[in-house]
């Protein structure tokens, strides 16, 4: 038996690549038009899951004797000619090929394995491998989708109080570029979240919340619960064609987001989760599969934007305790100040004022050390002496 390497590059392993191929981009060609079935037919069973056994079965049959490497590998190799061919001449976008490539490379193994376990080539297998797909689709046609609804719940603990994270929760100031972290659904070409303002608080505002290449979402609240849940329908107000793919739009026939719920969970005086979750529609025929993705899509955007709230959050809540902190500070040094007035009631207005007469007399008089200050009074010590300034009353009146 000829080597992995041999064989693939052999001139019957040419032959399936090609044949493989062709009929691949042929497949995706067909169901882009729109009187096929254009986005329907390229979301059915039939071309998701038997097309890619029927390329990886054409990848090998020609090939005889093939190990069972080459019976998996090789219809990877006809796959990615598809994949790259479909972008280049722009079938496909880069969220569709990432969903797709997982259960195509497995199918079109499968296929391969198929293919090389026949004994003997006959003339009608090929007839059958290739219409069968077709005959797939045309069952499927003209009838819906189940619908499945799935939730996503992400959450992150944040440290600071619910009233802190509230307010941000509510309205979501325009995200800086430096507030943005590396993410699987932006990786993809998934609108990367810009901002979401509120018209006004409690049940009936509506948040506007904004995406990038024009993506925008109304969502209308249902519930507002201050500093402890806030609930909203999602309604898909406009969403561009060149956005997302056709097949992945939201608001569309095989994908929708319903509802939006943030819940506030004070764990201390100073530590919140935040809970983000969200309700989602898939309406395919491969539901399993497609609401895994939605998943996993959903669970990147929501912890990519707690991760915003959580940094502005800690931020603004450290801020106030070191604005705090310092109050704290002036305040217990006025409070010396005061106890150091032998009994004298003054408060902040009257701290710094001069002795008056009978004060001053008194003061004078109880000078024990006579002679020459040290180093020689100024108009300043003599001042500081007069207001009790800590750092100007260098006089004699300090020896006191």
């Amino acid at each position: 038996m000829s080597s992995f390497s041999s064989v693939l590059t052999g001139k019957a392993a040419r032959v399936g690549f090609l044949s493989g191929a062709a009929y691949g981009l042929a497949a995706r060609l067909a169901v882009s038009f729109p009187e096929w079935g254009g986005a329907v037919l390229a979301m059915t069973l039939g071309f998701l899951f038997v097309v890619p056994i029927t390329i990886g079965y054409l990848t090998v049959r020609p090939v005889v004797g093939s190990s069972a490497r080459f019976k998996f590998f090789a219809p990877w190799v006809t796959c990615a000619l598809v994949i790259l061919g479909s972008v280049l001449v722009g079938l496909e976008g880069a969220i569709c090929v990432v969903f797709a490539a997982p259960a195509m490379l497995l199918l079109a193994s499968l296929g391969g394995f198929m293919a090389g376990a026949q004994p003997t080539k006959t003339r009608v297998d090929i007839p059958i491998a290739i219409f069968l797909p077709w005959v797939v689709m045309g069952f499927e046609r003209g009838t819906p989708g189940p619908t499945r609804h799935v939730v996503t719940t992400t959450q992150i603990e944040i440290a600071a109080p619910a009233s802190v994270v509230w307010p941000l929760v509510v309205s979501v100031d325009s995200i800086r570029d430096e507030e943005r972290r590396p993410a699987f659904f932006t990786a993809i070409g998934f609108p990367r979240p810009i901002a979401a303002t509120l018209d006004h608080p409690g049940v009936g505002g509506v948040r506007t919340a904004s995406f990038d290449r024009g993506v925008v979402f109304r969502e209308a609240v249902i519930e507002w619960v201050p500093e402890r849940r806030l609930r909203f329908t999602i309604d898909a107000r406009a969403v561009p064609r060149a956005a997302l793919d056709p097949h992945v739009t939201i608001g569309g026939p095989f994908f929708d987001v319903l509802t939006g719920t943030y819940e506030l969970e004070p764990v201390s005086p100073a530590r919140t989760v935040l809970v983000l979750r969200s309700e989602h529609r898939v309406s395919t025929r491969f539901n399993v599969y497609a609401a895994w993705w939605a998943d996993r899509v959903m669970a990147s955007v929501q912890r990519n934007i707690l991760a915003v709230l959580k940094e502005r959050a800690e931020t603004r809540w450290a801020t106030r305790r070191l604005g705090g902190s310092a109050a704290r500070r002036l305040g217990g040094s006025a409070t010396r100040y005061r106890a150091a007035g032998s009994g004298c009631r003054l408060s902040n207005s009257v701290a710094h004022r001069s002795p008056f007469a009978a004060r001053r007399s008194a003061i004078v008089r109880s000078v024990k050390v006579c002679g020459p200050t040290a180093p020689p009074s100024t108009s300043s010590h003599v001042q500081g002496a007069d207001t009790g300034a800590p750092v100007f009353g260098r006089t004699a009146y300090g020896a006191a």
